[in-house]
């Protein structure tokens, strides 16, 4: 797939904005994984994100593949940076391939889902998973432009969906409550 695009970003441009992004979720993997591993103690915010109303199985599933792609994400940084192709692509193959409702569920955990999780929420996953897939086709055919590109794209769908669907397991994207008035008449 060739993708044009225009605009002045040249791949030094987005090999810069993607590291930045990098470094961002790097910086964080240790609050992420203790986040995805083990609830905080004492949650700001009560967790009421659209995952937790799924079953103790799903959940579970969701929290494995939410393990592993970040793992992907910190082991793509150095993969692209030294100019890796193959374990470029065949590190966002995985995470591709990673896809919770293509993996083998039965059909009340695929109606589950179906049910329980807002439209949104699903397109959101499906588009990370294509982004995914679009990153491992330019490392694949060598496209140095869209590598970065791609890999900025995969942070920006993560920080997008965390924001919306789990501020109660990242602190850091919860809105902060809004400043009542002090004299109101």
């Amino acid at each position: 797939m060739k993708c044009r695009r225009s605009g002045a970003f040249n791949a030094s441009g987005y090999l810069v904005l993607a590291l930045l992004a990098a470094c961002a979720v790097a910086g964080g993997a240790q609050q992420h994984e203790h986040a995805v591993s083990a609830p905080p103690a004492a949650p700001a915010v009560a967790p009421t994100g659209p995952i937790q109303q799924l079953s103790p199985e799903l959940r579970g599933l969701f929290r494995d593949e939410m393990v592993a792609l970040q793992g992907a994400m910190l082991e793509l940084v150095p993969a692209i940076v030294s100019g890796d192709s193959e374990a470029t692509a065949r590190l966002a193959e995985r995470m591709r391939a990673g896809y919770v409702l293509a993996q083998k569920l039965t059909d009340a955990q695929r109606e589950e889902l179906e049910r329980l999780l807002p439209a949104a929420f699903l397109e959101r996953d499906g588009e990370f998973h294509e982004l995914a897939g679009r990153l491992a086709e330019a490392a694949r055919e060598h496209q140095a432009d869209l590598v970065p590109f791609y890999l900025y794209k995969l942070t920006e769908s993560c920080v997008g969906c965390h924001a919306r669907y789990a501020a109660h397991r990242f602190p850091g994207y919860a809105k902060p409550p809004e400043a009542k008035p002090a004299h109101a008449h």
